[in-house]
């Protein structure tokens, strides 16, 4: 079972995102289970545990674009706002995001060995140290929710 990143597809995004509305709308009049939760559990149980598990252990890019904790520059700190619910996130974007960055630049660091032993070497120090800090503060989140 895979996990970690998943590779991500131009192709495949820009199909979900225009294979759409209508479409689900007629598979919706036709079949009154379509779209309704659970059914996937009901027609094809081993497919439906496959699938949730996969979806539990891997990520995508949107997932870390999407979790990232960005502050908005142009909210009004007087203003009483009501936070929106959140579906997935935990908070741990912005830390997956550090641990990926993190990793290419110890990959980075590798191949600097060969060329520039020293640069090689603080790189690979550096991106480790990265990996082990998003890791805990990943931990962390996970303990407190």
């Amino acid at each position: 079972m895979k996990m970690g990143m998943r590779k991500p597809s131009v192709k495949k995004s820009i199909k979900a995102r225009t294979t759409g509305k209508i479409k689900r709308s007629v598979k919706r009049s036709v079949n009154p289970l379509y779209g309704k939760k659970g059914v996937g559990f009901i027609k094809d149980p081993e497919r439906s545990v496959k699938n949730a598990i996969y979806h539990r252990t891997t990520f995508g890019v949107r997932d870390i674009v999407e979790n990232a904790d960005i502050p908005n520059s142009n909210s009004n700190s007087n203003v009483n706002t009501v936070p929106a619910p959140e579906a997935h996130s935990s908070g741990n974007g912005i830390y997956i995001f550090i641990v990926v960055l993190c990793v290419i630049l110890a990959l980075l660091g590798l191949l600097l060995t060969v060329v520039m032993p020293a640069s090689g070497i603080i790189s690979i120090i550096l991106g480790a140290l990265g990996i082990v800090y998003g890791v805990r503060k990943i931990k962390a989140n996970n303990m407190i929710n």
